[in-house]
């Protein structure tokens, strides 16, 4: 195959982190960036790269051989509708909708199109997060008893973000309950939750809350947890344990810096990097190039339209529980 021409739709944080990986890419161009507040006299691209407002660029200005989604999320439905119409090969952010019924509606258009629809669960393809996997399959702690995740952010988003982000579960523990389900081989089948706002009364004003911790029974029998936080003042952090027959297997913080000093106060080392900016470097660059192997003809393996389904039923169903205060049956 020819240059691979790329486009991307939205260019906030999630869109400039695919187009800053895609342009140190070789093989590959950064054909077309939309976005309708980005000034299309920018000079923030190389000279092949055409700056459009209007989704229709897709269709009208070149040959594109995929679009990565970046948008707000209440824009995926619509974009990947728009897009399918002549591009099969669609990245797209997570959630990828907010609605059962539109990510059903999404699931028989690409098998009617049969269209390569990637969502962007970025976290398995995190190095640590696959090493964890590959020892879990191959029975290196033997029968798997229990798992938990702790997933703190630094600081909450704007307020005005948190509005149209679907909430706690919906827009931040989706991504636990991918990794719940990609490091289990399983579905939950029970979920029992219990949170409130802690951090910032204006969450709370919005109908959200913060803080979280949430209980699930899967439906091979394993037991799970994920502790959410949307404030962590010593930094991101982004911590798995697995505990089996064998063994427990674990996957810690990455830290700002390796450094272990020790004085007569005791030993201290760095604080967890940042942001998921830093922390998920790694894992944002291989699922681009994942995606890109995938349009090469290539075979991998990517978060699917099932896997946006499920996440999204667990996040639903997590805050049915919040709400009604009981346990509640997928």
């Amino acid at each position: 195959m020819n240059q691979i021409k790329l486009a991307v739709i939205g260019f906030g944080r999630i869109g400039k982190i695919h187009a800053e990986n895609i342009l140190h890419m070789q093989g590959v161009e950064l054909a077309l960036v939309i976005d309708p507040i980005l000034d299309e006299d920018s000079h923030l691209f190389d000279s092949k790269t055409i700056i459009s407002k209007d989704i229709e660029a897709l269709t009208t200005l070149r040959e594109i051989d995929g679009v990565i989604i970046c948008s707000p999320s209440i824009y995926h439905i619509d974009q990947i509708k728009t897009a399918a119409n002549k591009i099969k090969n669609i990245f797209c952010e997570k959630p990828l909708a907010l609605d059962l019924d539109e990510i059903a509606s999404i699931q028989e258009l690409s098998l009617k199109l049969n269209l390569n629809l990637h969502i962007g669960f970025n976290r398995r393809f995190d190095p640590d997060f696959q090493k964890l996997k590959n020892d879990t399959c191959n029975g290196v702690i033997g029968d798997i008893y229990q798992i938990i995740i702790t997933s703190r952010d630094p600081l909450p988003p704007p307020i005005n973000y948190i509005k149209d982000s679907g909430g706690l579960f919906l827009d931040m523990t989706i991504h636990d309950f991918d990794m719940i389900r990609y490091l289990t081989n399983a579905e939950v089948d029970e979920i029992y939750v219990k949170g409130k706002c802690m951090v910032d009364q204006n969450i709370g004003k919005t109908g959200d809350i913060d803080t979280a911790i949430i209980n699930m029974k899967l439906t091979n029998g394993i037991i799970a947890s994920i502790i959410n936080s949307r404030k962590a003042v010593y930094g991101y952090d982004q911590r798995i344990e697995i505990l089996g027959s064998k063994g427990s297997l674990q996957v810690g913080n990455q830290l700002l810096h390796g450094l272990n000093k020790g004085t007569k106060r005791g030993f201290s080392l760095g604080n967890p990097k940042h942001f998921f900016i830093d922390r998920y470097a790694d894992s944002y660059e291989l699922e681009m190039r994942n995606f890109i192997d995938s349009i090469k003809g290539k075979e991998v393996s990517y978060p699917s339209v099932r896997d946006a389904f499920k996440t999204l039923e667990a996040g639903i169903a997590a805050n049915k529980s919040l709400t009604k205060n009981k346990p509640i049956q997928l």
